[in-house]
């Protein structure tokens, strides 16, 4: 009988400590989602981030001074496109590529615009179906960057191309290089005058942290220095590689 109570206290014991071992589990992956939630709404405010905004409205007041009256609603066309989908994408986990690649390019066409064709783009997509589901707001970030420290401080015009193909185990690629002064180049601009600061990228990173952990997948993000047969800076190539589902 003593026996049997040993087991018996033995089973209870480890019982106890698998229950609090799943609570803690599910502890920890409440904190994660909920972290997750407060990354996903401070890319959102990035996005739209006031700098963003106010340099927009200006260029629409400007136009409409200037009594451009079609390039002024042109661009408040678009603008408010631009955050009505933002706003829309924002309530969903994962949007499609299509509508992702939308958005994006309602924000390159708004800077293009402001910054009066300072740069051209490409957006090209290879074969991808543009139904494959992604979070959203990962790639704009990247695109900002790319547009504000490296085209905005060449004296020529400069160009983004952000292209977008599948390998492997539903893994989507996507690419944005572009041909501007480069990191280092970039950052001492930064350490001698005021440049507009992106926070989104940092944000972005970290928010694929959390993706990564919450849902075990294995978004990736890889920044690339781009220089010439002369050895000189010549851009930046970032590679992100996302996971992707067809529901």
């Amino acid at each position: 009988m003593l026996f049997g109570l040993t087991i018996m206290l033995a089973a209870f014991a480890v019982y106890r400590y698998r229950v609090r071992q799943v609570r803690k589990e599910e502890q920890m992956q409440s904190s994660f989602r909920k972290q997750l939630m407060d990354m996903e709404m401070t890319a959102l405010r990035s996005q739209m981030n006031p700098h963003f905004i106010f340099n927009s409205l200006n260029s629409i007041s400007r136009y409409v001074m200037q009594n451009d009256r079609l390039i002024a609603s042109e661009y408040i066309a678009k603008f408010g496109k631009l955050i009505r989908n933002v706003l829309d994408n924002s309530n969903n986990r994962q949007i499609t590529l299509e509508q992702e690649l939308s958005t994006l390019e309602l924000y390159i066409q708004l800077e293009k615009l402001r910054f009066e064709n300072k740069f051209d783009y490409k957006i090209i997509t290879d074969g991808v179906d543009p139904s494959v589901k992604i979070p959203p707001m990962l790639i704009q970030p990247f695109v900002e960057n790319s547009i504000w420290h490296g085209l905005m401080q060449k004296n020529e015009k400069g160009s983004v191309i952000i292209s977008a193909g599948m390998k492997e185990n539903n893994l989507l690629v996507v690419i944005i290089e572009d041909d501007g002064i480069g990191r280092k180049k970039a950052e001492e601009l930064k350490s001698k005058t005021f440049v507009h600061k992106s926070h989104g990228m940092k944000v972005t990173i970290d928010r694929i942290k959390l993706i990564n952990e919450l849902y075990e997948q294995k978004n990736k993000v890889e920044v690339v220095d781009l220089f010439d047969k002369n050895g000189t800076a010549s851009g930046t190539k970032v590679i992100l590689l996302i996971p992707v589902t067809y529901i």
